[in-house]
């Protein structure tokens, strides 16, 4: 899992480049792109999550603008670059969440983040009501994850409905950022799509926000919406002098980080299906078709006749990163050592089989992780191998759904974190039995960002000739021969596990959940639709 290194040959006299700001959920990445998108210079910092109760996960506002500033400031000042030749800024950022302002732009409480799990009660009485959900799903093209803004105002409405009346704006993360950056309101259709659009008009629905019980008067929180690419602001002189950007500086509307992923993994054509294994397992096919299922979202892209069909759940680096805890290994140096060492174990040696559902699971929030199979001879790479292969049948999992309706061409384009491990990249083409490729780039989701923003300016000439001339692929894995039937079996094995399990886990979630505690009870009879 090397590191990247910023590209450091000549530029000559006269370049322009393009900033890509990429917002994770975890990390808040920088890069300055020369016009031939090679990255110049790099910057990341950590974006700021705190967890004050159980199932809250949320950030300042603030201090996610100052990591987004502190990290601008140093690619420009490691850059050597003069900012006056910096053509445009490009955002990217995770969706869903709930990020509330004030007209003016002021905060209003934390923001919450798709991790956030808070209303949990709500998406379920969303989901016992057939008829409501069939209006989500149909209108907005995805069934909500507790993380999603309409059951989050369901939440806030019965816990802080103060905070809802202060409010005047709902956005989304990068929308954050580029209103810090410009003090315009507004989002794009790729991050609209994730609470109230009507992805067949592309336009707000009175309808999406009723079915999620809540009062047509919270219409006035819906901002205005433009294509991705749209120049809708300029740096102002405030956000300047914390940067390091020149005041006047073009900024783009900007996108979802799947979207801008995607054109970062040239990934953005339909007919391609694109694999991110970070702090989502991101399983997306590019489509014009507007197919709608309950095990994916029909998300709109960067305009509205394009989408990515994406099946999701946060079921790769949470699950990992539990795993090298667990296993005690606290740092690079160890993570890659044991990687290795489940590497250099026979590839058809059997190992633990793991459900990787430690933060999330899209078979239901009673779904919790299990490390099924383990025997005493069992050693500590056999269990972190088994734990990638958890990862790698959720891949399985997504696509397969995904695959009923769509078709897509190989091989398959994997990024992410983890798809710098070459033994991950293999595990990922023998059990999807393809060819699979990675894209030459760690920070795809800032180099599409950037793209967008070199074709709103002038400077490059469509997204689709980007994708084509710029982003680089390493030669495709193929799956070995001798992995299919070992593969059949343990994709087998998982999918039985999940049948056998279920009934306990709901049984359990019944029996034992604070959920079911008479104060949350009256919470729940506290706001009727």
């Amino acid at each position: 899992m090397a590191e990247h290194r910023p590209h450091s040959a000549p530029h000559e006299s006269g370049s322009r480049f393009l900033l890509g700001i990429d917002v994770g959920q975890t990390a808040v990445k920088a890069v300055l792109h020369d016009e031939r998108l090679l990255p110049v210079a790099v910057a990341r910092r950590a974006s700021p999550v705190e967890r004050p109760v159980a199932r809250h996960a949320e950030r300042s506002q603030d201090a996610l603008w100052a990591a987004v500033a502190d990290a601008v400031s140093e690619v420009m000042a490691t850059s050597g670059v003069d900012p006056t030749l910096v053509a445009a800024v490009g955002i990217t950022g995770h969706g869903d969440g709930l990020h509330l302002v004030t007209a003016e732009g002021a905060p209003v409480g934390p923001a919450i983040t798709a991790m956030d799990s808070r209303a949990h009660v709500e998406a379920a009485e969303l989901a016992a009501d057939p008829d409501r959900l069939r209006v989500v799903l149909e209108r907005s093209g995805q069934l909500p994850t507790p993380g999603a803004a309409g059951n989050l105002l369901r939440w806030l409405l019965r816990h802080d409905p103060e905070r809802v009346e202060q409010a005047d704006a709902m956005l989304f993360c990068k929308d954050v950022v580029r209103l810090r950056l410009t003090g315009e309101i507004s989002t794009d259709y790729s991050d609209a799509c994730a609470s109230f659009l009507d992805v067949g008009t592309a336009t707000w629905s009175a309808e999406v926000l009723d079915a999620y019980g809540l009062p047509a008067e919270l219409l006035r929180l819906l901002p205005p919406i433009n294509p991705s690419g749209t120049i809708v602001g300029s740096v102002l002189p405030a956000a300047a002098a914390v940067t390091g950007l020149v005041a006047g500086t073009p900024v783009v509307s900007g996108l979802h980080d799947v979207q801008a992923s995607s054109i970062g993994m040239g990934a953005l054509v339909p007919g391609r299906l694109a694999l991110v294994a970070g702090s989502f397992s991101t399983n997306g096919v590019t489509t014009t078709q507007p197919d709608v299922d309950p095990r994916w979202q029909s998300r709109l892209s960067i305009t509205p006749d394009l989408r990515i069909a994406m099946s999701t759940s946060a079921t790769a680096s949470p699950s990992f990163d539990w795993t090298l805890r667990l296993l005690g290994v606290t740092d690079a140096t160890g993570r890659d050592a044991l990687i290795a060492e489940a590497a250099a174990l026979p590839p058809e040696e059997q190992v633990p089989l793991v459900l990787p559902f430690q933060s999330d699971s899209p078979l239901g929030a009673e779904a919790s992780a299990t490390l099924a199979g383990v025997r005493d001879w069992h050693t500590r790479a056999h269990v972190l191998r088994g734990a990638l292969e958890g990862i790698v049948l959720m891949h399985r999992w997504h696509t397969r759904a995904l695959g009923e309706r769509f078709r897509w061409d190989e091989p398959i384009v994997l990024g992410g974190g983890l798809a710098r491990s070459p033994l991950y990249v293999q595990l990922v083409a023998n059990a999807l039995r393809a060819p699979v490729t990675v894209v030459d780039s760690e920070e795809a989701g800032a180099l599409g960002a950037a793209i967008v923003a070199g074709v709103a300016t002038g400077l490059l000439p469509s997204v689709e000739q980007a994708q084509r001339d710029v982003v680089r692929h390493a030669p495709a894995v193929l799956p070995t021969d001798a992995s299919a039937a070992y593969w059949t079996e343990v994709g087998t094995a998982f999918d039985e596990l999940v049948e056998a399990i279920g009934p306990w886990w709901r049984r359990r979630a019944e029996e034992s959940s604070p959920d079911a505690s008479a104060s949350e009870r009256d919470d729940r009879a506290g706001v009727e639709r």
